[in-house]
């Protein structure tokens, strides 16, 4: 609108004036050209601000991702110089690693002391986590268990994920918001060192509690299949009727 303004004034000023087509068709040029320079300034300003609020959102992620880390390590600085926790950050997910004899005794999915005291560490720092989304994974050995056990946990999946639910109850109970955590059951599928060792096999018999970032709004809409309405039917014409 302003462009035709523009050109509308100096076409009735220049007409009035006497001024030479050539001439004129040159200022309208240079008119348009200052438009279109006034438009990719504004065009360049908002990619600017979009940039500039991604950045400001993606550095308050990391930082909330180091505090987090770092009050984990703090808090569980004995459990972790005992060897009996890991504490790991790689590619966006945050890994608190607890192997099995902290946490339960052999086939069982209650927890221990022990492990309720390590746990409640790691709630206190957790309940104060909003953006992330919690998953604690139950991983096991190979090693097939007893005719008594398998009444209760019939194999590793149950097992493993009866482990996994007994640290998600924990935890929310613990003030870890329920809304940010899941469970998930391995059985012995997802090893981290060979099971022909004890060494291996004690590794592999583990909780993970993963720490990894919600999706925001437009990433889930961006995951959302498209959807498509149906035809509509068509309504046959009086012509098309037969009897």
């Amino acid at each position: 609108m302003i462009r035709t303004l523009i050109t509308t004034v100096l076409a009735a000023g220049l007409c009035a004036c006497g001024v030479s087509k050539e001439k004129y068709t040159a200022l309208e040029d240079q008119v348009n050209d200052c438009q279109g320079q006034l438009s990719a300034t504004a065009s360049a300003k908002k990619s600017c601000e979009d940039r500039l609020a991604s950045l400001s959102t993606t550095k308050l992620e990391l930082e909330e991702k180091t505090k987090t880390y770092e009050d984990l390590m703090s808090s569980l600085k004995d459990e972790i110089n005992s060897g009996k926790v890991k504490i790991s950050e790689m590619e966006g997910r945050l890994t608190v690693n607890m192997i099995d004899k902290i946490l339960f005794s052999s086939g069982s999915a209650q927890i221990q002391d022990e492990g309720r005291a390590a746990l409640k560490k790691v709630a206190d720092v957790l309940k104060g986590v909003k953006d992330k989304r919690i998953v604690v994974e139950g991983h096991t050995d190979n090693v097939q268990l007893g005719p008594s056990l398998q009444k209760r946990f019939p194999t590793n999946w149950e097992l493993s994920t009866a482990r996994a639910t007994s640290v998600v109850k924990f935890l929310t109970g613990a003030g870890v918001p329920a809304t940010n955590m899941a469970a998930a059951g391995f059985s012995e599928f997802s090893p981290v060192a060979s099971n022909l060792t004890p060494e291996g096999k004690q590794q592999n018999r583990r909780i993970e509690i993963v720490l990894t970032p919600k999706l925001r709004d437009r990433d889930v809409a961006k995951t959302k299949p498209a959807t498509t309405e149906p035809p509509a039917k068509e309504t046959p014409s009086a012509a098309s009727v037969t009897e």
